[in-house]
């Protein structure tokens, strides 16, 4: 298009032609964008209880910062409401039509409000009033729109019915549901690192450590000491008896949860992903190199992952405990897992250290992370450990 008809256009159209009117549009279209991710993010957070989510605070950063631009650049129609009517020359009084007459349109004559603008305004009105009354309707009736019980809306409840105990779940156990697996897992790495020699400095009470125990996700700026990290291993994993009984119960004394270690500033452990070898209280190697990131990505965006010296994560391998328990497994399992994380936060608390356990994360992402397949080893749970702030 040439300089004439940019000039033609610009008069028809009644804004400016140029760099200014495609930034303008991209600002807006960028602070569309960035309210839409706040507000989705923020419903995630409060939906899982999120916290640090870095999405949702990157895109509050952004969306302020966008909105100071906007204001900026439409300083003048915030400051000065447009008036209504065609503009005029200072000191020019516009002449009336005459009879039949029509009045000239071209430069200097306002453009006046055609009926494609018209429907537009009422369509962007009536779509943000139909977001607006959708997000309420979806906030407010969350409750009654709820899945039913033992429809397959909800898991949970209908796992823990089809798992109840009763005459013919009792009649049911004499099935085959295969055979105990080696009871300790084996991870070939490239290399191993032993953890030192159990140190045991700490002498706050369990009444006390009880008291103060409390989820910390602020963590000081140093690093864990690897006899810090080989106390919390022990209260993880710890064996305490001759017949290699642990420092945390078990149905059967099966001992189903593994625990592996993302180290990422541990004093003499590199950075690595790492799977606690119980009975030789070693650290196998299952990655090289810090693994901080994909733990805040498979973990929703939760920043204190990545902070964390170090973050445990505990798999279920679930044929250990399936062999004998059957249907209630599952129940099992759990439960031996939450039993470890008390242990870990109880540990933490006595040597001053703080830890924070995480149950949303992207299971897929976790799973792939760790190589298990999700099915016959699955990852629990997260636990953040580091020296309190």
């Amino acid at each position: 298009m040439d300089p004439m008809e940019r000039s033609r256009f610009g008069q028809r159209s009644g804004r400016p032609w140029g760099g200014g009117r495609y930034l303008s549009w991209l600002a807006n279209l960028a602070l569309l964008v960035a309210t839409v991710v706040v507000v989705a993010s923020g419903l995630v957070a409060d939906r899982l209880d999120l916290n640090q989510v870095a999405l949702h605070s990157q895109a509050g950063y952004l969306m302020a910062v966008l909105v100071v631009v906007h204001v900026v650049r439409h300083r003048r129609a915030l400051l000065r409401p447009r008036q209504a009517g065609p503009r005029s020359s200072p000191g020019v009084v516009p002449a009336s039509p005459g009879p039949g007459e029509r009045t000239p349109t071209g430069v200097g004559s306002a453009p006046s409000p055609t009926a494609g603008s018209r429907f537009s305004r009422r369509v962007a009105l009536a779509a943000t009033a139909a977001g607006v009354a959708g997000a309420g309707v979806g906030w407010f009736g969350r409750a009654a729109a709820g899945p039913g019980v033992y429809e397959g809306g909800d898991p949970g409840l209908f796992y823990h019915r089809e798992s109840s105990l009763g005459l013919i779940g009792l009649l049911s156990t004499v099935t085959d549901w295969g055979r105990a697996p080696d009871r300790y897992k084996r991870v070939d790495g490239p290399a191993e690192l032993a953890l030192p020699l159990l140190e045991v400095p700490y002498d706050m009470s369990v009444v006390d450590a009880l008291a103060r125990r409390r989820s910390r996700r602020a963590y000081a700026d140093r690093a864990l000491s690897a006899s810090e990290l080989a106390w919390i291993v022990h209260a993880a994993t710890g064996i305490t008896s001759a017949d290699e009984r642990r420092v945390a119960p078990s149905a059967g004394a099966l001992f189903p949860i593994e625990v592996y270690v993302a180290a990422a500033r541990v004093d003499g452990v590199p950075a690595g992903l790492y799977h606690v070898g119980v009975q030789d209280r070693v650290l196998d190697t299952v990655r090289s190199g810090s693994v901080s990131g994909d733990l805040v990505l498979a973990g929703l965006g939760q920043g204190f992952l990545g902070d964390a010296p170090a973050v445990l994560v505990l798999t279920g391998l679930f044929q250990r405990t399936r062999w004998k328990y059957r249907a209630r497994y599952y129940r099992y399992v759990c439960w031996e897992a939450g039993h470890i994380a008390q242990n870990v936060y109880l540990a933490a608390e006595a040597a001053g250290l703080g830890a924070c356990v995480v149950g949303a994360f992207v299971d897929s992402r976790l799973n792939g992370l760790l190589d298990i397949d999700g099915r016959a080893e699955a990852a629990l749970g997260l636990i953040a450990v580091g020296p309190r702030r």
